[in-house]
């Protein structure tokens, strides 16, 4: 190969990654085995039956778990649906990055709270979309905390589901864990 290609093609492969690109990125299922065993604790082998994730979102395009896709994580919308027969006062799904340091910032999506206070609860068979908490505010803490550990959100590769929490058994206890999903492919593995 001739000199010109070569330095046509670094040019092409490098020079997008030195100036901060955005990659594409995957979301996936933190995986909370124990490293000594493969085991779960009883807490993250749970899935949330009342609770069913029917669509993720970003900027309007549906996305699927291990599959890439670009865009700011922070605009992610997952979409749920209560299959159960009690109204569901809370759900969370919290996303971290493993690829900063300590896992990154525990990002959390939740029902938007229509008066400033108290988000409206699920009713049955109804379905809500759970978005960043905390607004632009939490927006610029998420990229503040993965600039002060050397990264840069754009760059960010992988974004895990790290937990799923829910009122909807109990309003008195929260429950964790995976939830239930309209589409297989969205599945958490580990359970």
């Amino acid at each position: 190969m001739n000199r010109f290609y070569i330095s046509l093609l670094w040019i092409l492969l490098c020079v997008p990654a030195a100036l901060g690109q955005e990659v594409a990125k995957t979301l996936e299922w933190e995986d909370h085995r124990n490293p000594n065993n493969g085991s779960l604790s009883p807490t993250w082998a749970k899935r949330i039956e009342a609770v069913e994730l029917e669509d993720i979102l970003i900027d309007g395009k549906s996305i699927l778990v291990g599959e890439p896709f670009l865009g700011d994580i922070r605009r992610l919308i997952f979409r749920v649906k209560n299959v159960s027969d009690k109204a569901i006062g809370f759900v969370q799904i919290t996303l971290t990055l493993p690829e900063v340091k300590d896992g990154g910032p525990q990002i959390p999506f939740v029902l938007p709270r229509a008066d400033g206070d108290k988000a409206e609860p699920i009713l049955p068979g109804a379905e809500a979309e759970l978005k960043l908490a905390g607004g632009q505010k939490v927006a610029d803490w998420v990229r503040d905390f993965v600039v002060k550990r050397g990264k840069d959100l754009e760059t960010i590769r992988r974004v895990s589901i790290y937990a799923v929490g829910s009122d909807s058994e109990d309003p008195k206890h929260m429950l964790t864990g995976s939830m239930k999903t309209r589409d297989p492919r969205n599945e958490c593995p580990y359970r």
